[in-house]
């Protein structure tokens, strides 16, 4: 059921990514045969190496984007923040020990460098340094001026990764990000996984009702609810929410309810209700 519901949540946010991956990748070439003509025209400009340097790394072709970014240093050897580059470009390639060693030089000549450190803390985690990483991360998140919410999710996973003692901060930099970015989806969707961890059942209840106050769908977010209150011991209460989904399902027009994963979404309710032996009090299928 839990899987159920984050695919019903996210499939049509993976058909959006697919489609931006086809137009970037189409992008990329652009950009690069231009940075391509930029250099023709100006080729002792260290900025338009470091520049095409940037391009391959995102179309992942390292080779390339490593020998941009040693030309680049070649025409000016002053470059210090070719360590940064470097050191991303190693992050992304699986080199995350040599990432370490340049973010280390870099940062120790730039300390509240926002992007080097949160690239280094994610070489620390490829090198199952996690506490540090999450150091790192936490350092980034308050030199910005505002930290997306991706951070706060990368550093609550880090912790999360070390083991049950850690839970608690986790949580806790979720809620961080809360109260500065507002109740986003993604950070309360990993509050009540980890809340789940530690068997706080009535903190995932709360977050999971403060998601569905503010959703204009409530089906997927009741039948969560439900699913929640199995895992707590609490029966009754899940079969209400579950019948709560499925009153919720029927008011949607039928171009959306009979679409393959609601009306699988239907079937997985249903039956978790007959389970809990309340199936002759459910809605009637129509």
């Amino acid at each position: 059921m839990k899987r159920l519901c984050y695919l019903v949540l996210t499939a049509h946010v993976l058909l959006i990514l697919m489609s931006k991956t086809v137009h970037a990748h189409t992008d990329l070439l652009l950009q690069i045969e231009e940075a391509n003509r930029e250099i023709q025209k100006n080729p002792k400009d260290p900025e338009l190496y470091l520049k095409r340097g940037e391009l391959h790394r995102a179309h992942v072709e390292w080779e390339l984007a490593y020998a941009d970014y040693e030309r680049a240093l070649a025409l000016n050897p002053s470059m210090a923040e070719i360590e940064l580059y470097r050191g991303r470009l190693f992050v992304e390639s699986g080199w995350p020990l040599s990432a370490k060693t340049c973010l280390d030089r870099f940062l120790a000549r730039h300390p509240s460098h926002m992007n080097a450190l949160i690239v280094r803390g994610r070489a620390l985690v490829r090198l199952n340094l996690g506490l540090a990483a999450a150091q790192d991360f936490d350092r980034a998140i308050a030199l910005a001026p505002e930290a997306s919410p991706d951070l706060y999710v990368e550093r609550a996973q880090v912790l999360t990764g070390e083991g049950a003692e850690h839970y608690a901060a986790a949580v806790q930099c979720l809620d961080d990000g809360i109260r500065k970015l507002g109740s986003l989806v993604t950070l309360q969707i990993f509050a009540i996984d980890i809340e789940l961890k530690q068997q706080n059942f009535d903190g995932a209840l709360e977050r999971i009702d403060k998601i569905a106050e503010k959703s204009p769908r409530k089906e997927t977010w009741l039948a969560r609810r439900g699913e929640v209150l199995v895992q707590a011991g609490r029966p009754a209460e899940a079969a209400k929410a579950y019948k709560s989904a499925l009153a919720a399902l029927q008011t949607l027009p039928p171009t959306r309810r009979n679409v393959p994963a609601m009306v699988e979404l239907e079937r997985k309710i249903r039956r978790e209700v007959d389970a809990l032996g309340a199936g002759s009090a459910a809605p009637a299928k129509p």
